[in-house]
């Protein structure tokens, strides 16, 4: 330690390899063959230090920094990237791919945010859970097998509604209701209406029409 001290006072730039023994914070004690040093994570040094990491010092007047670390018991799992700040990847060119064997998983306390001209997501099976969703867009175009909703309440407004179905089923437990200006039901073979009460009513106008009509 007084060796590696007598050295800094003479402004020159030392490098050390040795082996972290204490993490105290942003402070590690770091083991040399010269002796015992204090020594601060380098701005370069992305990976976070951990106690038994064989490290790459550099030592200054203003004290030793670790520059890199040079290698991690096997036994101890992965390496984190800890930084304090914002931290920006910028790319002049190409493009910029995470890919991950077992899984990518990005966490944040406050907003995410994607910008993109165009985003495409392929998986096998999927889960969205939001407390609330706001969606604005000019158009939505969905091929799907089956689609099963269940939800309380179901509020829409839209200017047109266009269906073409092969079979239509809607079993309704209480009341339906429709208030239209003009209701128009065309059958090409029967239609049946049926009920326990029938009422039929009309300000102006009742027409019955068919080749034979059966009451009663």
């Amino acid at each position: 330690m007084r060796n590696l001290a007598k050295k800094l006072d003479r402004d020159a730039v030392l490098q050390e390899v040795g082996t972290i023994t204490r993490v105290d914070g942003r402070a590690f004690t770091v083991r040399t063959s010269s002796g015992d040093v204090e020594a601060r994570r380098a701005t370069s040094c992305l990976v976070e230090p951990d106690a038994g990491d064989r490290v790459l010092l550099s030592g200054c007047s203003e004290g030793w920094y670790v520059l890199a670390i040079l290698a991690r018991d096997e036994g101890e799992a992965g390496a984190a990237i800890a930084l304090d700040g914002d931290l920006t990847v910028r790319l002049r060119s190409g493009r910029f791919v995470v890919a991950a064997q077992e899984g990518v998983e990005i966490v944040s306390g406050g907003d995410v945010s994607v910008a993109s001209g165009r985003i495409d997501v392929n998986a096998a099976e999927g889960n969205v859970t939001l407390g609330r969703l706001t969606f604005l867009g000019t158009l939505v175009r969905a091929e799907i097998d089956k689609i099963k909703l269940f939800a309380g309440h179901l509020d829409s407004v839209v200017d047109r509604v266009a269906a073409r179905v092969k079979r239509s089923y809607r079993f309704v437990e209480e009341s339906d209701q429709v208030r239209a200006e003009r209701i128009d039901y065309v059958a090409k073979k029967t239609a049946s209406v049926h009920g326990e009460n029938m009422l039929l009513t009309a300000e102006e106008l009742v027409k019955i029409d068919g080749e034979q009509i059966h009451v009663g």
